[in-house]
């Protein structure tokens, strides 16, 4: 979790037995391992924007770092959207009003009646180290190099490889602020909340969030949120996987409950699944730097989106 708290089910059995009746099975002969259509996702451009955002440092809401990170974030989606804004927003903290934003991007697609997607991730980063075992160093902000950066990162790269060919269905990135803000659930996923709180009658009803996506050791189990009540978009998206070789990341397993930016929108309406590795060892710690990422794992991620988004397969 980048900020979420992290439940197992007390029926584990039941939620693997959800799983194996949520394998595909064989894929048809145009998904075959090797046969998949190539897509076009560019891992180094991805990891050099993983890197740049972490060079503004923390990006805590109210802080320099949060600041200059969104001008960089928003002026990438500008070059590359059909149209971009800002949602704007606010959240009081004791004294202090923290002024936030969500950055949200889109193309109208270019086949009427294509079923439309939403791809998220989270920009800002956590206030407070809180998983640090020294309680000293746990008032420090982490940099968010995988807790946060990482989704980020592959959403810029999706926007440049939209701008060079238009998706069919429309799509809508949205990079959501002050997911990981705390201490505390009622403190969190603020961003997310305020969206879905004010979801337009023409957003996607489909989408993916993509959450600590880039540890070097990357692992995705299927979050158990999103098998219970977007199972469809699970199948889809672990049979890309599977189709283009990595089942090995992508793996057909459960995993636990993770409260995360997906459920407001879950909540909303929309069949939004979380694609995120929770056994990071450094997470919410100062030691989430960018050399615990590799743009191998942006790359296995990126691509599995990219022909996801480019597939268009129905989800009902």
């Amino acid at each position: 979790m980048s900020s979420r708290f992290c439940l197992r089910c007390a029926g584990i059995a039941l939620l693997a037995v959800a799983v194996a009746s949520c394998r595909p099975g064989t894929p048809p002969a145009s998904a075959a391992l090797g046969a998949a259509p190539p897509v076009s996702f560019d891992a180094e451009r991805a990891f050099a924007d993983l890197k740049r955002q972490c060079e503004f440092g923390p990006r805590v809401p109210g802080s320099a770092g949060h600041r200059r990170c969104r001008d960089y974030l928003s002026r990438i989606l500008k070059e590359n959207a059909e149209a971009f804004e800002a949602q704007e927003f606010t959240f009081r903290d004791g004294e202090r009003t923290l002024p936030m934003a969500n950055l949200i991007a889109r193309w109208n697609g270019t086949r009427p009646g294509a079923r439309g997607v939403i791809l998220a991730a989270h920009w800002d980063t956590r206030p407070s180290a809180d998983e640090e075992s020294d309680p000293a160093r746990r008032r420090q902000p982490i940099l968010g190099a995988n807790d946060g950066a990482s989704g980020v990162a592959i959403l810029l790269e999706v926007a440049r490889q939209l701008k060079r060919a238009p998706p069919g269905g429309p799509v809508w990135i949205v990079l959501f602020d002050g997911e990981d803000y705390g201490p505390g659930i009622e403190r969190m996923f603020l961003g997310s909340r305020h969206f879905a709180r004010r979801l337009p009658q023409d957003a996607p009803r489909v989408g993916v969030l993509l959450d600590m996506v880039g540890d070097a050791d990357l692992r995705l189990p299927i979050e158990g949120y999103s098998l219970r009540r977007a199972r469809e978009v699970v199948q889809e998206v672990w049979s890309i996987a599977r189709a283009r070789g990595y089942g090995m990341v992508f793996v057909n397993e459960p995993g636990p409950d993770v409260m995360d930016d997906h459920l407001p929108l879950l909540d909303a309406g929309v069949k939004m699944i979380d694609v995120i590795d929770f056994d990071y060892p450094y997470w919410h710690t100062l030691a989430d730097t960018p050399d615990k990422c590799s743009a191998n794992s942006l790359r296995i991620v990126g691509e599995v989106v990219m022909a996801w988004v480019r597939q268009g397969a129905p989800a009902r």
